[in-house]
């Protein structure tokens, strides 16, 4: 599998993150941070029987190493986010929901999004690569070290691509809330990609013209939307309902729940 990558290195902060990027096994972890007031003794027995070299902090100084309080007593320096190639999201063996997001900025939404993406079984996640946040620690943080097991790939020109999704048999909907067409009414177990919008300006036109139609998810409040993360996470668990009353035995190979 072909993976793009930099040559800048990254400082992965909190416990998930790490632990997860190590069990994956897909980066190299060069070094391990820890708190020196922090109870991570069995992690840390992990990072040493794997001959990970490990360096001891005060909570200041590793706070000021990895740029957040939010360090959980560790972090690692890693090699940089290993992105899939779209031709890995859309092998035959890729099973799952392909979501799509466009010119997504916000770090926090892309965490959830990976997270959920892990959960519920989506195929991979594209990302466009202008004007829309990259996978950095922020987002592995909030993804709670789910990006490790997600097959990412970024893209430059959404529209084209979508148009050579189609030419291997997927369909194409945008999420948007002023669609007719529910979410719970299509069949989500087929070769489908769904099209998520920025937080502030949405779908581009080009792109949702590219699109095969449009769906949304039925609600009851005042509020208008849910927000880009909530709504991807929905329509992720919708998916994998269907899948599950046709494929019952997808639950047999899972190995979390959730916590």
């Amino acid at each position: 599998m072909k993976r793009t990558k930099s040559s800048t290195k990254t400082v992965l902060y909190g416990v998930h993150p790490v632990l997860e990027n190590f069990r994956a096994r897909k980066r190299l972890i060069e070094e391990v941070f820890i708190s020196r007031d922090s109870r991570l003794d069995s992690l840390t027995a992990q990072f040493e029987l794997a001959g990970i070299p490990i360096n001891k902090m005060n909570p200041k100084d590793l706070a000021a190493f990895c740029g957040s309080q939010h360090h959980q007593g560790i972090a690692a320096s890693v090699g940089p986010f290993p992105y899939a190639d779209l031709s890995d999201l859309t092998s035959q063996e890729a099973e799952g929901l392909l979501v799509i997001l466009d010119e997504i900025q916000d770090p926090s939404n892309l965490g959830t999004i990976l997270r959920s993406c892990h959960c519920l079984g989506a195929s991979g996640v594209v990302l466009t690569k202008d004007r829309a946040v990259p996978v950095t620690p922020a987002v592995e943080k909030a993804a709670a070290g789910a990006s490790a097991h997600v097959l990412v790939a970024r893209i430059v020109n959404l529209a084209r691509e979508i148009d050579g999704l189609k030419d291997l048999g997927f369909w194409i909907y945008a999420a948007d809330a002023r669609a007719s067409s529910s979410v719970y009414a299509m069949d989500l177990t087929e070769k489908i990609a769904v099209v998520f919008g920025s937080e502030f300006s949405g779908i581009r036109r080009l792109v949702r013209e590219k699109c095969d139609g449009t769906i949304s998810i039925p609600m009851l409040g005042t509020i208008d939307s849910l927000n880009v993360a909530q709504t991807a996470t929905v329509i992720l668990a919708e998916s994998l309902r269907q899948r599950l009353v046709k494929k019952p035995e997808l639950l047999l190979h899972a190995s979390h729940g959730s916590k």
